[in-house]
């Protein structure tokens, strides 16, 4: 089979980790093409799994004219070089301009990762997804949501009949939990500093704990964005110790730094199904994470707290819990795993998938 993946960018991210999963279980049994906005890890990831990869130099969210119409006709361009059995478009740029450029001459399959309408989105930009997604959903042989939330919200605004959507979750490798001392509770924050994200309020939180309770954690936070200038200035500011921003970081090396953390916490104003929490869960850290979109499919009382509002006054009472019950934190961290394994493992997921391409050849 010859397929054909989409996908606006090629930089991490957990669109891109989903898109080379696929890449890494299919590249002996199929024919594969990537085509994104080069320049990314998901270029040279592909490099190294020797999977065919076409730049897109046009994809982008910004909707310039003129870049939108080049990105249209070189995505025609690649499917008529490539000729692919189905095309499986990544991301709300490519997905929609990949759609309308085949119009279901070739099978058609589409991910939802989120949607450009999601929770918080402003009144236009979120009509403006709507419409845009109900014009391409007739273009489009299956729908993929990878929440029952998205799933959801995609039948309240009536994208598509309700036989196009399937729910299939994302998948992880459940890691080997590493069993170390130290004298700190290390608590790590991974996403984008910028909006949904809300890692300010993490810092407002640990900003609330008393300074014994300061000195007894480490908080790390993975990732960059338009906001790390105000963190760092919040942090300088108020005299905040035993906290670090790292930076945006190599996949390996955020694993690593999960293997050597303690608590997992994930704070937003919404989401699709993050792949950060379940990366976390599957090295077996308890999570505090806003109850926002897919999230509470994922975590609930059994392996973390789940945050009705996220107020830095919640935020440091979950902490504050699970620094000082360590027995709660260790039961929640062991659940983590076991849900990932029985629920969210990479096989089950590759093999749902696998079923929907079968079913449209």
């Amino acid at each position: 089979m010859n397929i054909l993946y989409l996908i606006t960018k090629s930089e991490a991210g957990g669109a891109q980790t989903h898109v080379y999963q696929l890449c890494q279980a299919f590249r002996d049994a199929h024919t594969l093409t990537v085509v994104a906005n080069p320049g990314g890890w998901l270029e040279e990831e592909c490099k190294k799994l020797h999977v065919s990869f076409i730049p897109n130099p046009y994809f982008s969210n910004n909707l310039n004219p003129l870049r939108v119409l080049k990105s249209f006709f070189t995505i025609k361009k690649i499917i008529h070089e490539v000729k692919p059995d189905i095309v499986h478009c990544h991301s709300s740029v490519a997905g929609f301009l990949g759609r309308l450029a085949i119009r279901k001459k070739i099978p058609t399959v589409y991910t939802a990762h989120g949607w450009g309408f999601n929770t918080g989105i402003g009144f236009l930009q979120k009509w403006i997804a709507i419409i845009s997604e109900k014009i391409v959903a007739n273009y489009t042989s299956n729908i993929i949501c990878v929440s029952d939330f998205v799933k959801e919200l995609g039948m309240q605004y009536h994208i598509a009949t309700p036989d196009t959507f399937h729910v299939i979750y994302n998948g992880v490798e459940v890691q080997q939990r590493i069993s170390e001392e130290h004298s700190d509770i290390r608590i790590t924050f991974v996403g984008r500093l910028a909006s949904p994200k809300k890692p300010l309020v993490l810092l407002e939180a640990i900003g609330l704990l008393t300074p014994d309770m300061q000195r007894r954690i480490y908080t790390r936070i993975v990732g960059d964005g338009s906001q790390k200038d105000e963190l760092v200035t919040y942090l300088t500011a108020q005299m905040i110790q035993n906290a670090e921003f790292m930076g945006s970081l190599s996949r390996e090396r955020i694993f690593d730094i999960l293997h050597h953390s303690d608590i997992f916490v994930f704070l937003s104003d919404w989401e699709g199904f993050p792949m950060s929490i379940l990366e976390a869960m599957s090295c077996g850290l308890p999570i505090i994470a806003s109850d926002v979109g897919g999230i509470r499919e994922m975590v609930g009382d059994t392996n973390g707290i789940l945050l009705a509002q996220t107020t830095p006054e919640l935020v440091a009472t979950s902490i504050e819990r699970l620094v000082t019950e360590s027995e709660t934190r260790q039961r929640m961290g062991d659940m983590s795993s076991q849900i990932v394994r029985e629920q969210f493992s990479v096989d089950h997921m590759v093999q749902q998938i696998q079923q929907v391409y079968d079913d449209l050849v």
